[in-house]
């Protein structure tokens, strides 16, 4: 949860900062190209959410560096005394695995109509993971029955695909949803984003 109230605060931090560069960049009659920051929430066989920086070169061609943080969560023992006893057992709610992941991703932007307020964007590329996994260990010699957990932490390259639309609400706001997948040598993330995006995001504006 932690990790996600982060996320949270770094997602409205871009936005503020970019709130600063955009009024400047707006006045420009003669660039054609976006720079935004969007932020995501993602629902799957993992949930977690997404935030990242945008680039988009004549309005067609972009590159994307962002951050990615999910779990599945499942109820998993605390260490407590070994016990017959069902009430003597105490459990909460723990993440099973976790994941943070960075990615550099280039895509394309296709326009779906005259006003290029709705595009579909196609785009994916390399990441580097963290994965960090809860697991049940035995019980040592000095433990007094006592039950052990451990953190296992685990990097690895990664594969980033993302398919989305967005729609343009202002020249500065808009919103997006589609399906991402992340893999690596023996897992795979699939999960469908929902959030939003600020900053340079419509050519309109300097025309």
């Amino acid at each position: 949860m932690q990790r996600f109230i982060l996320l949270s605060f770094c997602v409205l931090l871009i936005s503020s900062v970019s709130a600063q560069w955009s009024g400047e960049w707006r006045i420009s009659s003669k660039n054609k190209h976006l720079l935004y920051a969007n932020g995501d929430l993602m629902v799957g066989n993992s949930s977690g959410g997404n935030m990242g920086m945008s680039f988009v070169y004549d309005g067609k061609y972009s590159v994307e560096v962002g951050y990615t943080a999910t779990s599945n969560q499942f109820n998993m023992p605390i260490p407590g005394l070994k016990s017959a006893k069902k009430s003597n057992t105490t459990e909460k709610l723990t993440p099973g695995q976790m994941m943070e992941n960075f990615n550099f991703m280039a895509g394309r932007h296709f326009n779906m109509n005259n006003n290029e307020t709705i595009r579909f964007v196609l785009q994916g590329g390399p990441g580097m993971s963290v994965m960090m996994e809860w697991s049940d260990m035995p019980p040592g010699n000095n433990s007094n029955g006592f039950m052990k957990t451990e953190l296992i932490r685990n990097k690895d390259f990664t594969l980033m695909a993302n398919s989305k639309f967005e729609f343009l609400i202002t020249d500065l706001i808009g919103f997006s949803a589609g399906p991402t997948l992340i893999m690596n040598h023996d897992k795979r993330y699939l999960t469908f984003s929902a959030g939003f995006m600020y900053g340079i995001i419509s050519k309109n504006q300097y025309r």
